[in-house]
């Protein structure tokens, strides 16, 4: 062999073989979940009576979504979009509790599940009948779930009994007259269930933490206990303890309701604290959200007005509440935090939705988006890299189509049995000013799309 030869041989023969590159590990996914949880209820979205630093604090260090609506004014069918990416006219529901997922249906659960990650979901799931097993948790990509499988279930926050996958847990709490979903008002409060959910997602995190895990933490805060409200001076929006309201000088219901929020906050504060505690906060997105704007919910007690939406500002001025498809019902307090990735006090103004989050968190765990979903990845506006490719239109529809909503560039269109209304958001973010009249062509156009995308389905009948 000639000796400049031998030397490269020699060369390349003592040389370590090239590493093949490691694949970076995905980041654990953490949701948060509130219900019903106003847009205007946060300090990040100028609220200033009640506190809530932890949202706060996550809202300066991530990104603020401004324009983040849910894609269901109530929490049924919004649900439904997240899990499955689908705007609501396709969705299994388009209304709490009228149907159910099926087994060929592929939740975010699974999605995740296929890519590697433990999945648990804690709180209130909402998408099933108790008459069909394949549409519970774990029949949906769960591997870990605890809580209430049906909404109404939801509503009791001192429930006698829990779901840990398919078991029924017995608490300590007793439930005069429960009916056979578990609801009612307990006159013996020992265990508060927001408490036991918490506990039970901290375990999942610490029993996880050395591999990717999706954490689903909806939990029932601050929603009303719409069985356990009347005739009870705190309304129903059950907490162990006022806190730091207890001395305000407010009707008892509106003292207990920021008790409420604030818990969620303190919540949300706790599971930081958990990351961080456990090395792994820097690899773990983070987003915090609700599931439809502010509770329409009417009380007579306050002395200056008789909707709970409108104690703290909950809608922030935005037209409509809970159930109506104006922004009042559908804006939403929308946070994304990813250590290294978000950059800190941001914001966007992109229009996104359940569906949308759908999309982006599959991106995010390194999948691609499936093209059979209504959502799109809205990951280059969480991150600042790679090219924004949204949905030119967002629409929404209530059951029976009483209602409906298409909102394309500037113009949003709502329908109200029948009765159209077109609003420039821009000039007119309060939907006041009906344009229908002097905009035909426009109102032509969302009218088509509003046909378009509607594919209503027959909803089945839920045995009694």
């Amino acid at each position: 062999m000639r000796p400049a030869l031998l030397s490269l041989y020699l060369i390349a023969a003592c040389s370590p073989p090239s590493a093949t590159p490691v694949p970076e590990r995905p980041p654990n996914i953490v949701l948060l979940l509130a219900d019903d949880l106003g847009i205007g209820e946060v300090g990040a979205w100028g609220q200033r009576e009640i506190a809530t630093p932890n949202i706060d604090r996550l809202a300066r260090e991530g990104m603020r979504f401004t324009e983040f609506r849910s894609s269901a004014a109530v929490c049924g069918p919004a649900r439904c979009s997240l899990l499955l990416g689908l705007h609501n006219g396709v969705c299994r529901l388009d209304d709490n509790d009228n149907d159910y997922l099926r087994t060929g249906d592929v939740t975010l659960a699974e999605r995740l599940q296929a890519a590697g990650y433990a999945t648990g979901l804690f709180g209130k799931w909402g998408l099933s009948w108790d008459s069909r097993p394949e549409s519970w948790p774990n029949a949906q990509g769960f591997d870990d779930f605890f809580g209430y499988r049906d909404q109404v279930h939801a509503h009791n926050f001192y429930p006698e009994w829990l779901l840990d996958g398919t078991d029924s847990v017995r608490t300590r709490n007793l439930v005069p007259g429960a009916n056979r979903k578990g609801a009612g008002r307990a006159t013996v409060r020992l265990d508060y269930a927001p408490a036991l959910i918490r506990d039970r997602a901290f375990a999942f995190v610490r029993r996880n933490r050395s591999r990717p895990f999706f954490l689903y933490w909806a939990t029932n805060l601050p929603h009303i206990n719409n069985e356990g409200s009347q005739g009870h001076s705190d309304g129903g929006y059950e907490v162990p303890s006022l806190g730091a309201y207890a001395a305000r000088p407010w009707p008892e219901d509106k003292r207990s309701y920021a008790a409420q929020v604030s818990l969620l906050d303190a919540h949300l504060g706790a599971l930081r604290t958990l990351l961080d505690s456990l090395g792994i906060a820097d690899h773990t997105i983070v987003i915090f959200l609700s599931d439809n704007g502010a509770t329409f919910l009417r009380r007579t007690n306050d002395g200056t007005t008789d909707i709970v939406g409108r104690w703290f500002g909950g809608t922030q001025g935005y037209r409509g509440f809970k159930g109506d498809l104006y922004d009042g019902g559908l804006r939403v307090p929308g946070v994304a935090y990813w250590p290294g990735r978000t950059r800190a006090n941001g914001a966007s103004s992109v229009r996104v939705d359940l569906a949308d989050l759908h999309a982006t968190l599959v991106e995010a765990a390194g999948q691609v988006v499936p093209t059979g979903i209504s959502g799109r990845s809205f990951l280059p506006a969480l991150t600042g890299r790679g090219r924004l490719a949204l949905r030119p239109y967002q629409v929404w529809y209530s059951p029976d189509r009483l209602q409906s909503a298409v909102l394309e560039g500037r113009y949003k269109a709502v329908w109200v049995s029948d009765t159209l209304r077109l609003f420039d958001l821009e000039r007119d973010p309060g939907e006041q000013r009906d344009l229908s009249a002097s905009e035909p062509r426009i109102a032509a156009r969302l009218d088509s799309l509003r046909r378009l995308e509607d594919r209503r389905v027959v909803h089945p009948h839920e045995p009694r």
